[in-house]
């Protein structure tokens, strides 16, 4: 996989987790990406070796979920 297509598929499930954000949460798109950009799940979306980006933005966002109703993610499930 190129780097450009590794970058396609972080963006792509950077805008749907936005969106996600948004209409569970009611964030403006500012607090959504916030709140995205600080979680501890987009640092592991963006690092290559973990390899989240393949995974579908709603089960990407079941974690982001987790690490903001519980202030911490679950590290031992998917990292």
């Amino acid at each position: 996989m190129t780097a450009s297509e590794i970058t396609f598929m972080i963006e792509y499930a950077t805008k749907n987790l936005i969106s996600l954000l948004m209409e569970k949460y009611n964030y403006s798109v500012e607090t959504a990406f916030d709140v995205l950009y600080n979680s501890e799940t987009f640092q592991k979306l963006t690092d290559e070796k973990i390899g989240l980006y393949f995974q579908s933005p709603n089960y990407i966002f079941s974690f982001l979920t987790n690490e903001i109703e519980s202030g911490k993610s679950d590290k031992q499930h998917i990292w």
